[in-house]
């Protein structure tokens, strides 16, 4: 089932006075997560926002969910897919805006001036990154400010926005088997590149689940494989936390245990 609403934009944006910003969310069978990330797109100010939910045709109730706003939604597809990747590598194709960000079913954006703040920083007509900070939330919903470091690979996709022409020479998000940082592969292998300009800013924009796909225990392995094969962290580093993260993961259980 592929459901297309079309909004109507204000006229600044009509106009081409500010760059519309494409918000994808993808999502399966999250029920309880999905409203939260709906309405907090929906809340922001910033007035130039196309926005796309892809949905891998959830059994949960999250497709009746998601149909409460339909209105409000640009374009909503609820079909299968072949796993997260592909979802948004669709969202991408449904996209309308120069700029692209995702905001992925369970995560928020920090504020309601999220966007409008972040794309002050946004200069059109050119291929460029702007990496912001972001949140992580615990399960006690303690806040945890983290703030990006390109030169250690630290960002995290959900307070990234980026020009939506990088996929047309860059290509889409690797959706292989088993690869759950596709998404830190594309920004990784752009960093050095002399074709997009990346910015650094202090805006916080995101509020992330700490238990979604990137929580898993091999997300912090294939992070240090594709830090390796980009030239920013050597062999032994590698061979250490390919031995010692899954050790790690188990102390690091066991001690939360126990305090």
């Amino acid at each position: 089932m592929a459901v297309k609403v079309h909004n109507v934009m204000q006229t600044n944006c009509d106009a081409g006075v500010l760059p519309t910003l494409t918000v994808i969310t993808v999502v399966f069978n999250d029920k309880n997560g999905i409203a939260r990330t709906i309405e907090s797109v929906l809340e922001q100010d910033y007035p130039c926002i196309n926005y796309v939910v892809i949905d891998g045709h959830s059994s949960d109730g999250s497709r009746e969910i998601i149909k409460r706003y339909i209105g409000e939604l640009d374009t909503f597809i609820s079909e299968c897919d072949d796993g997260v990747y592909d979802a948004m590598n669709k969202g991408i194709e449904y996209a309308k805006g120069e700029f692209l960000i995702f905001m992925n079913s369970g995560d928020v954006f920090a504020s309601k001036d999220s966007v409008s703040s972040a794309m002050r920083f946004i200069e059109r007509g050119r291929d460029h990154i702007v990496f912001g900070c972001w949140f992580r939330q615990t399960d006690t919903h303690r806040r945890l400010l983290c703030i990006p470091d390109l030169k250690k690979g630290l960002f995290n996709h959900q307070a990234v926005i980026y020009s939506r022409n990088i996929h047309k020479w860059h290509g889409a998000y690797a959706n292989v088997k088993g690869l759950s940082t596709a998404d830190y592969l594309f920004f990784a292998t752009l960093l050095n590149s002399a074709a997009v300009t990346c910015k650094v800013i202090d805006t916080s924009i995101a509020i992330i689940d700490i238990n979604g796909l990137s929580a898993g225990p091999q997300t912090l392995s294939q992070k240090y494989a594709i830090d390796f094969l980009c030239g920013r962290v050597g062999k032994i580093k590698l061979l250490m936390v390919l031995v010692a993260h899954p050790m790690y993961r188990r102390i690091k259980v066991f001690l939360g245990r126990m305090l």
